[in-house]
């Protein structure tokens, strides 16, 4: 069998963050890998691990019909020049250009991660609605080619792809994600003193539910002095709905809320953290729980697909109803005062990742498939 596989991404940095451990386990097992994404300085730190780099200019925001087609040819060209006989593409955006590019290819084997629905899929104007239309047309169709596989991160994604893209369950695989390394990721004993920390990690734009956190904070605040908000992360400009430079300036260091942005080693973060929140509108399943969840750290969630899969209500998390400022309040108060509850729910978080989100089982999962993809 050709052993040669390409990884199908947006971004150099989404390729290093969420996907490097299953391209270096399958470079272990003889695969010769290939990167093709859109270059943003990455490029020679991917390159240091042996993978080879194509620059795939993929457009974000108000995508033109001329940049798909460009992208389109450029995959082709990948792909023959690659000789891979494994195209695994991650996002939907990859999945559809992927899936194009090799329409009427029926050599390759291709994988299809499903990392979540993105943007578009929240979106509620009639051009977003057209487009998803024909974006869930297209796939039923090439879903039912035989040489595709399907892998979800959460059930209700699985549920989604399987009843409204009528894709047979035995080519779905429901795998957790990039999973987490559970011995790099170790469990932290809490903070001792004060503030109770409470922790956003994550790209800095509105469907992570910014602009509503920091409102129920600033009421959360005026309650209680003793609670501070770290946002951690990017502001994502090219995003479509992006966040404002003004919003962010006007309440950096205000109300206890601190705009940390993008840090080296996230596990100091959740070290000076007591909580982890979370209020996406939907998610795959989010590294930034699995890495809050693996330090021991209680959870403030969204009541979301993916998000409810590390998130289990009074288990180690509470959730809260999207947009619902008042119930983001009363977790963060109730949290904030309840040490034990909150210590309990840690225990618990650092057991969930431990029973089936491991990067190790991941991987395994992984390779699995690829071997199996007759």
């Amino acid at each position: 069998m050709n052993k040669k596989i390409i990884f199908l991404v947006t971004e150099d940095w989404y390729f290093l963050s969420h996907r490097l451990p299953i391209a270096l386990a399958c470079q272990k097992e003889g695969y010769e890998v290939f990167i093709a994404c859109k270059d943003t300085g990455q490029f020679n730190k991917i390159k240091e691990y042996g993978f080879k780099c194509f620059n795939l200019k993929v457009q974000r925001g108000n995508i033109s019909l001329f940049s798909i087609l460009k992208n389109i040819l450029e995959i082709r060209k990948i792909i023959k020049a690659s000789e891979a006989s494994f195209l695994h593409a991650v996002s939907i955006q990859s999945i559809i250009l992927g899936l194009l590019a090799t329409i009427f290819n029926q050599n390759i084997k291709f994988i299809a991660a499903v990392t979540g629905l993105g943007s578009l899929f929240l979106a509620r104007n009639l051009k977003a609605r057209l487009i998803k239309l024909f974006i869930n047309l297209f796939l039923i169709i090439c879903f039912q080619k035989k040489n595709i596989r399907v892998i979800v991160q959460n059930k209700d994604d699985k549920y989604f792809v399987n009843k409204i893209l009528l894709c047979p369950l035995y080519k779905i695989s429901l795998i957790r994600g990039s999973g987490i390394d559970i011995n790099y990721h170790k469990a932290q004993p809490e903070p001792i003193f004060p503030p109770i920390v409470i922790s956003y990690v994550g790209r800095i734009i509105q469907d992570k539910g910014i602009e509503n956190l920091i409102k129920a904070f600033i009421l959360v605040n005026k309650v209680n002095k003793n609670v501070k908000l770290l946002l951690v992360g990017s502001v994502d400009k090219n995003n479509i709905r992006p966040i404002s430079e003004k919003f962010i300036t006007e309440n950096n260091l205000n109300h206890n809320i601190e705009f940390v942005g993008e840090v080296e080693d996230i596990r100091e973060i959740w070290k000076m953290s007591h909580i982890a929140i979370l209020l996406s509108k939907r998610e795959g399943l989010p590294k930034s729980l699995l890495e809050a969840a693996a330090a021991g750290r209680a959870i403030i969630s969204s009541d979301v697909p993916g998000s409810r899969e590390i998130a289990i209500q009074s288990i180690n998390a509470e959730l809260v109803k999207l947009e619902d400022t008042n119930a983001i309040v009363k977790a963060i108060l109730y949290l904030s005062k309840n040490n034990e509850v909150r210590k309990s729910y840690g225990i618990k978080s650092r057991k969930l990742v431990e029973s089936d989100m491991s990067e190790d089982e991941v991987i395994k999962n992984t390779l699995s498939l690829y071997q199996g993809f007759k």
